[in-house]
């Protein structure tokens, strides 16, 4: 039977959604590529399938922006419009969630998990006079109204991910915007959906960044960005912090190595567009003092006017230390290609791959801890080090260190999963997915079914692991003129498989129920 505290969660759960459902209308990019409904409060570029920017051609200074599309794990909040000449625009979502991750083998680091809570984002949006200046403020808050206990936050039963405990987010997002048709600028803490400097809005309410925030359309083909982070507030957090998820310990996150103060990061961008079905991407993000990553990725419409409408993606990351290097040693080489089509009406099918070389140092060391302690080096089971002589060791390395997207399942890889991928088992390898995706005439139900396989071995040691994810979103009634945006549920299964060892059990699963109140 199930605890009492769960049972009134799932009752909470199923009165919030029995007040209605409405539609959230999919929209295509100028590919044909389908991608979800625009996220309030997001102030970053347009993007497409996995975080890519969207063609240059649209035009920056947009108040709402697309989030990924339905091989994204995060969520599809409906739009709010930009606010007439010294008006007030109110947006914002209202969600519930239950969380439980289930282990097979009960270890002290591995025992199942639950929590219930409840969020609430409110975003305000004042146009100043006839101007192109918006102020816009965030209020986010989540409770989960005494479900997880009296101290939710030292249970370790409760999955604080989520989290089970109160946050009070006050002012989640405070920002001056300057917006026209080719241009914004954007001061203050924010939220930004770029690849690396993810919204990852996958749990109840969505991190946010403090900093400077620019793009700028140069052309009908061209236009580039730069923005400037100085602290972060993690999605489980009521505070901006200098710091990152690789630095900090965020409940959830994986610490790497702790270190009080990170100077953020730099990203500077362009996006090309140079025909209605291929656009092109390019940036570099500095993560100050961890490494400095460039990042391309480029996407063609074979046959836009197609009822098959294909398409091929990819993308190149290039990773190597910055500054004091917090994490220690960097190198990465990641490549990756994704297949798309439409097998047949309303069906959609996706193939992907990422692949990263194994980089390899011979070190003389005391024992296997001071060997690999200058190295970033894989987790959850990665093989990392092994003694080859006496005091000299053999350390594997080669992953991608990503400060903001760490441990969340939130980057831009083709082949992440809901509950893992490369970046966040920091490893070298090949990994492998492939993906369904159903939406029905109407786009009131959309179904996603994906299978991935992920190869960490390396001379070290053998690891493959396998995650199964089952996706389904209903939406109940069509979004019609007014305040009301939508109303859905969505049911998530993740279980995955990995090798068995004394850290890691062979099997983990991950059920998530969402629904979510949009105005």
């Amino acid at each position: 039977m199930k605890p009492p505290q769960r049972i009134l969660g799932a009752i909470g759960l199923s009165l919030l959604a029995m007040t209605g459902i409405a539609h959230a209308q999919a929209t295509t990019n100028q590919l044909g590529i389908p991608v979800g409904a625009p996220n309030p409060g997001a102030r970053s570029n347009p993007t497409t399938a996995q975080g890519v920017p969207a063609p240059a051609s649209s035009a920056p200074g947009k108040t709402r922006y697309a989030l990924p599309d339905t091989l994204s794990n995060q969520s599809h909040p409906a739009p709010t419009p930009t606010p007439k000449p010294g008006h007030l625009a109110v947006s914002g979502k209202v969600r519930g969630y239950s969380f439980d991750r289930i282990f097979n083998k009960q270890l002290s680091t591995n025992i199942n998990k639950h929590a219930t809570e409840f969020g609430l984002q409110t975003h305000l949006d004042y146009r100043v006079g006839d101007t192109p200046i918006n102020i816009g403020y965030t209020y986010g808050g989540a409770t989960g109204f005494g479900l997880n206990g009296p101290n939710p936050i030292a249970n370790s039963k409760v999955d604080n991910t989520l989290p089970g405990y109160p946050l009070d987010q006050v002012a989640n997002e405070l920002y001056v915007q300057y917006k026209d048709q080719n241009a914004m600028f954007t001061v203050g803490d924010q939220q930004l959906n770029y690849p690396w400097l993810a919204l990852s809005d996958s749990r109840v309410l969505p991190a946010a960044f403090a900093g400077i925030d620019s793009q700028v359309k140069l052309s009908s083909t061209l236009s580039a960005g730069i923005t400037r982070v100085t602290k972060f507030e993690a999605r489980n957090s009521s505070d901006f912090d200098p710091n990152t998820n690789l630095t900090a310990a965020y409940p959830g996150a994986t610490l790497d190595k702790y270190h009080p103060f990170s100077p953020g990061t730099l990203r500077v961008d362009g996006n090309y567009h140079p025909a209605s079905n291929i656009v092109i991407s390019a940036e570099n993000d500095d993560f100050y003092d961890i490494a400095n990553m460039t990042y391309l990725e480029g996407k063609v419409g074979l046959a836009p006017t197609s009822s098959v409408n294909p398409y091929l993606a990819s993308q190149v990351a290039f990773e190597g230390n910055d500054g004091r290097k917090y994490v220690g040693k960097v190198n990465d080489r990641t490549i990756g290609a994704q297949l798309g089509a439409t097998a047949v009406k309303n069906l959609q099918v996706v193939v992907s791959g990422d692949f990263a070389p194994w980089q390899y140092s011979y070190v003389k060391a005391i024992s296997t801890s001071k060997a690999d302690s200058a190295y970033f080096i894989g987790g959850g089971g990665t093989g990392a080090v092994k003694a080859v002589g006496p005091d000299l060791y053999e350390v594997a390395y080669g992953g991608i260190a990503s400060p903001y997207t760490d441990s969340l399942g939130t980057d831009p890889l083709y082949t992440t999963q809901i509950t893992q991928g490369m970046v966040d088992r920091r490893s070298a390898g090949s990994s492998y997915k492939g993906a369904v995706i159903f939406t029905n005439q109407t786009k009131q139900l959309r179904l996603l079914v994906s299978e991935g396989v992920y190869d960490y071995s390396n001379q070290i040691s053998r690891n493959i692991t396998q995650e199964f994810n089952a996706d389904g979103t209903v939406y109940l009634n069509k979004v019609r003129p007014g305040p009301y945006k939508g109303f859905f549920f969505r049911v998530r299964f993740a279980p995955r498989i990995q090798p068995a060892s004394a850290t890691t059990p062979q099997r983990f699963e991950y059920q998530r129920f969402q629904t979510e109140y949009d105005f």
